[in-house]
């Protein structure tokens, strides 16, 4: 019998729900680390991330008893596309063990420690698999989601998802373009000059680098998405802003930094919904134009608006009209790649 239950839209919801509460638990958690000494794992920013982990237990586990009690098998309880998440929940629980074991013994990371300890990255591949049921759902479905509000549990797991590559990345979300971030510049004395040239390059290199990958990243969900399934007016500039608002407030320390990302994010997203692309369109031309312009759209809105509100852009002109450049070509770049590809014969 490898029949499945129906999709079930309560056990959708109650996984986006879990999705934004893992991800978010993990950002507050993230910058509980970073922002004060941790010195026991029960603590309120533990508390709240491994609640969210029980929630998706629970959501689960009531999802899987309905199966069962309708006759499917307990390996089939679930409806389709639902098995990366419990396999995300067997990963998750042991990875919040071997963490709990190794705080008790080592003690507690701090700053970029925390970000890269290895129980805490295998907390996070976890999360990253239960959040992925609910979108593998969505889009095996015979008849996929057509309207936004139906729409809206997948496109707030694929958000979710987003916010766990920037919580594994968050140390190339900021560009750094802002004016009070500039280095000391190479001819202010005769003594550093080497020095104060290599800083600055390369700091102009990492802000080259946040650009890029925050381009292939963002381009990358749209793309993936939109290949997939017919999405609503609004859906893309929803993933957008929901995709970046937790990183945005754990790394950005003025307000004026965190709007500016989400009036970033909701403007490309709205640009990239404009498009209105379609799966069964097999021209390549639209998804390369857009592959494009969203990236380029979103980081030409970033750069004018923290010019504006942030005292100016320290990066030249070149620099701040190439990186907006770069921005659309490692767009392209992702679009390119995810095809249509012609079937050989």
């Amino acid at each position: 019998m490898n029949e499945r239950p129906p999709p079930n839209p309560y056990y959708d919801w109650s996984m986006a729900i879990a999705a934004l509460w893992l991800s978010g638990g993990i950002f507050i958690d993230d910058w509980h680390h970073f922002h004060s000494t941790v010195e026991t794992f029960f603590e309120p920013a533990h508390g709240l991330l491994y609640a969210g982990l029980l929630a998706a237990y629970i959501f689960t586990g009531i999802a899987a008893l309905y199966g069962t009690r309708r006759g499917y098998p307990w390996r089939r309880a679930l409806p389709a596309g639902y098995d990366v998440t419990v396999a995300g929940l067997v990963v998750t629980l042991v990875g919040g063990v071997l963490d709990m074991i190794k705080h008790t013994l080592w003690g507690f990371e701090q700053a970029y420690n925390a970000l890269m300890s290895p129980t805490h990255l295998m907390i996070g591949a976890g999360a990253f698999l239960i959040i992925a049921g609910a979108i593998r759902s969505a889009l095996v479905r015979t008849t996929p989601p057509r309207s936004l509000a139906a729409q809206l549990p997948l496109l707030l797991c694929a958000a979710s998802m987003m916010e766990l590559i920037h919580w594994g990345t968050q140390f190339i979300f900021q560009s750094e373009a802002e004016g009070f971030y500039a280095p000391i510049t190479w001819y202010s004395t005769q003594h550093w000059t080497l020095t104060l040239l290599t800083l600055q390059y390369e700091k102009q290199a990492i802000g080259l680098v946040v650009v890029i990958v925050q381009s292939m990243l963002i381009t990358g969900f749209f793309i993936y998405l939109t290949r997939r399934i017919r999405l609503s007016f609004g859906a893309i500039a929803t993933l957008f802003v929901v995709g970046n608002i937790f990183i945005a407030a754990a790394q950005l320390n003025f307000a004026a930094q965190f709007l500016t990302v989400l009036a970033a994010s909701l403007v490309a997203g709205l640009v990239a919904d404009a498009f209105r692309l379609d799966p069964s369109d097999q021209t390549g031309y639209r998804w390369y134009m857009a592959g494009f312009c969203v990236p380029a759209v979103y980081w030409t809105v970033m750069l004018v608006l923290l010019g504006v509100t942030m005292g100016g852009i320290w990066w030249s002109p070149d620099v701040i009209s190439g990186s907006v450049l770069f921005a659309g070509i490692a767009g392209l770049a992702v679009s390119a790649l995810s095809g249509p590809f012609a079937q050989r014969v």
